[in-house]
C-alpha cells in the first residue's frame, strides 16, 4: 500500500521521499519520480507530513519513537495502519508525550487502488490538522469519512468495515463453489446480483478472483487475520456476541493452515472445497 500511495502523491506533484525498513522494496519507486532515502533520518528531518504505512502497533510506535526527536515540531504524522482499539491509544500516548501531531487515516481499498489515488479514507482526530493535510489526503483517496476528533475513532470504524469485507468474501465464496458443486456457471450469482439491492462491488471483485483462481494478493489472508484478532479484542472488551466473527475467522485461519496466507483473501473459496471432501 505505501509504495502506491508514494505514486500518487508523487503523480499529484508533490515532493516524495520514501523510505522503508527494507530499502530495497523500495527501490522501484525511483522511476516513478520518488526519492529513496536509506536513512530515516535524512528522510524525515524536512518533512512537512509523513505517512505511516505500516503492519502493526509496534511496528508504528518504533519508527515513532525513533523520529519524534528530529522531524520539525509542525511535521503532521498520517497514521493509515490497521492496529487496533489498544495500538492507537498507545500511539495517542505516544504522541501527547512527545509532542506529536498525529491523525489517523485508514485505509478502504485495494494496492491496485492505492496505486492510482483512489482510496476511501476514514479519520479520526483534530479536524484543523486534517485540512492542513488536505493536499496530501487528496492526492491518495478519492473520499474521506472524518469519524470524530479523536486517533481511534477512525479505527472503530475500520475494524467494522473489514469484518463486513470478511464476511462478504466468505460468503459471496460460499455461493460460487455451491454452484461450482452443482455444475452450475457461478458467473449466473454475480450476473443476478449486479445492479440489484443485494449488490456488492466487492462480491464482483473477490468472486471473479474465487472462480478463475486468481489468488494474487490486493488484501494478504495474514493481513486480514490480524485485523479480526483486532476486532475480536473489540468485541471481548464489550461484552459482544463473537459468533459470527468466530465462524468467518476459522474459514481464514484454515487458509493459513494450507499456506495460503500471503494469498488473497478470496483464496478462502478453496476452503469450501475442502469442507466438501470431508
Amino acid at each position: 500500500m505505501g509504495s502506491g500511495i508514494a505514486r500518487s502523491l508523487a503523480r499529484g506533484g508533490l515532493s516524495v521521499t520514501a523510505w522503508n525498513r527494507t530499502i530495497a522494496r523500495a527501490e522501484p519507486l525511483k522511476k516513478d519520480g520518488v526519492l529513496v532515502e536509506p536513512d530515516l533520518h535524512t528522510a524525515l528531518v524536512h518533512a512537512e507530513a509523513v505517512i505511516i504505512a505500516l503492519y502493526d502497533a509496534d511496528s508504528v510506535l518504533d519508527v515513532l519513537e525513533r523520529s519524534a526527536s528530529y522531524t520539525p515540531s509542525n511535521t503532521i504524522w498520517i497514521q493509515t495502519a490497521t492496529i487496533g482499539v489498544e495500538g492507537t491509544k498507545r500511539v495517542a500516548d505516544l504522541a501527547e508525550r512527545d509532542g506529536l501531531r498525529v491523525i489517523e487515516t485508514m485505509m478502504m481499498g485495494s494496492k491496485d487502488q492505492a496505486a492510482v489515488g483512489h482510496l476511501t479514507l476514514i479519520g479520526g482526530g483534530d479536524p484543523a490538522l486534517f485540512e492542513q493535510a488536505k493536499p496530501v489526503l487528496d492526492a491518495m483517496s478519492f473520499k474521506l469519512v472524518h469519524c470524530g476528533p479523536q486517533l481511534g475513532d477512525g479505527t472503530a470504524v475500520k475494524l467494522v468495515c473489514n469484518l463486513w469485507l470478511a464476511c462478504i468474501t466468505a460468503a459471496a465464496s460460499q455461493s460460487i463453489k455451491l454452484l461450482e458443486h452443482q455444475h452450475v456457471d457461478p458467473r449466473l450469482f454475480l450476473e443476478v446480483i449486479d445492479g440489484a439491492t443485494t449488490d456488492s462491488p466487492y462480491a464482483h471483485i473477490k468472486g471473479m478472483k474465487a472462480i478463475t483462481h486468481d489468488f494474487s494478493p490486493q488484501f494478504e489472508v495474514l493481513a486480514l487475520r490480524k485485523d479480526l484478532g483486532l476486532v475480536g479484542s473489540v468485541m471481548e472488551s464489550v461484552g459482544f456476541r463473537t459468533d459470527l466473527l468466530s465462524t468467518v475467522t476459522n474459514l481464514y485461519d484454515e487458509s493459513i493452515s494450507h499456506e495460503q496466507g500471503h494469498e488473497d483473501i478470496s483464496v478462502v473459496s478453496q476452503t469450501f472445497d475442502e469442507d466438501s471432501a470431508h
